[in-house]
């Protein structure tokens, strides 16, 4: 703990905040509680750009410990902290970015059973899992509990998205047109979900991804792919949809579905804020 007082080191740490939002403003990011679920390649660095922005209590949720094959794109990842808990790890990292900041750590998978408990008293939550079952579990349960939530997505070779869902936007499960809205979660309907990270798969191909990585991917023999600067940016893009959410100013409204900020590092738009032509995504194609 440096030997200076924590709450001028606070205000030391953000001076160079003040001249691009207010002391108001900062007062609000200060104030706020983020919950981000999900520690690895885009929750990483999403979790360190809400700490560098000043942001006041962060929960930490995931269940996963660091591996060697984290290294290429997860930026609290080291080799000194492989097979160290994910959520452990971000909460020394972030408490060494800034002292003051509230951590808790949730080392649980979020499912319907536990969902309303893990991801209650926040503001802004954050997902950043790569399960889609539980996507449409931490989805639901912001929207029945009134808090917004914000979905992440990274698809090989070079794409990614970002999308804010609030209490009166259109429903994720709506927007990405999954066939679970509305109905319960089967086994037979979370296979249908799953289904669609296939899809994804198969329809990147056509965007520039391996045919045989996606071949593997579809058959269970290969992780999914994602590379450094794809994941980073999208966890950079949804750090600042979060930042809009807190500070609320007129001016600066979030992507609120079905508005996607799609990226895509191969184009030479590279980020763009987009509308579905026909109202929403197929999520197959993101």
């Amino acid at each position: 703990m440096p030997l200076i007082e924590n709450n001028e080191l606070y205000n030391n740490s953000f001076t160079r905040n003040f001249g691009i939002i207010t002391s108001e403003e900062q007062a609000k990011l200060r104030n706020a509680r983020v919950t981000v679920v999900g520690a690895g390649g885009v929750g990483g660095i999403t979790l360190i750009q809400l700490a560098r922005m000043g942001v006041g209590k962060l929960h930490v949720i995931d269940q996963d410990s660091f591996e060697e094959s984290n290294l290429n794109r997860q930026m609290l990842s080291f080799v000194s902290k492989i097979n160290s808990p994910k959520a452990e790890v971000a909460k020394e990292i972030l408490h060494d970015i800034n002292p003051e900041l509230e951590v808790k750590v949730t080392r649980e998978f979020v499912t319907e059973e536990n969902a309303h408990d893990l991801l209650g008293d926040t503001d802004v939550i954050v997902d950043a899992t790569d399960n889609l079952v539980a996507r449409v579990i931490i989805h639901r349960t912001a929207a029945d509990m009134g808090i917004p939530s914000i979905w992440i997505a990274v698809t090989p070779p070079f794409r990614g998205g970002v999308m804010c869902m609030t209490p009166d936007s259109l429903p994720y499960e709506v927007a990405m047109r999954h066939p679970s809205y509305q109905q319960p979660l089967t086994p037979e309907m979370r296979e249908k979900i799953n289904q669609i990270k296939d899809e994804r798969a198969k329809y990147s191909v056509s965007q520039g991804a391996l045919p045989e990585w996606a071949d593997a991917y579809v058959k269970r023999e290969a992780p999914w792919a994602v590379l450094a600067p794809v994941a980073n940016i999208v966890g950079v893009l949804a750090s600042f949809e979060a930042f809009k959410l807190i500070i609320q100013r007129p001016d600066l409204l979030p992507a609120v579905a079905p508005n996607l900020v799609k990226v895509n590092l191969a184009s030479v738009q590279m980020v763009q804020v987009e509308a579905p032509a026909e109202g929403s995504w197929d999520n197959t194609l993101l």
